[in-house]
């Protein structure tokens, strides 16, 4: 039986139900495709376009590093349910939601102060 890391009430383990858990983070990817995949494409093209401008080699490190980092998560947010990673679990997917959530905040923050 697979048991939770976490605590549950009174400090007990709580028994995780595999297909409960996989609809989970089938519901939770599907949100967070909705709310954040189109914004992130137009990011990762804006920073491919802008990684081809002259630039610090600082800034551009750090650009290509955004950049990478979109490019491996924009195809989870593609992903058939079929075909989500077993390893794939819940807590993942809220870190990869912070994850996403700081590289927009980050991107918007530098739009609004270049307006």
């Amino acid at each position: 039986m697979n048991y939770d890391q976490k605590p549950g009430f009174l400090g007990l383990s709580v028994a995780r139900n595999p297909e409960d858990e996989k609809k989970q983070v089938w519901t939770k990817l599907q949100g967070l495709r909705n709310a954040y995949l189109e914004d992130m494409i137009e990011l990762y093209g804006m920073l491919t376009a802008r990684s081809n401008q002259p630039m610090p080699a600082e800034q551009l490190q750090k650009l290509k590093h955004y950049k990478d980092v979109l490019h491996r998560m924009i195809p989870y947010l593609r992903v058939p349910q079929d075909r989500v990673p077993k390893e794939f679990n819940i807590d993942k997917v809220d870190a990869f939601e912070k994850q996403i959530v700081n590289i927009m905040e980050t991107f918007k923050r530098r739009r609004q102060g270049a307006a």
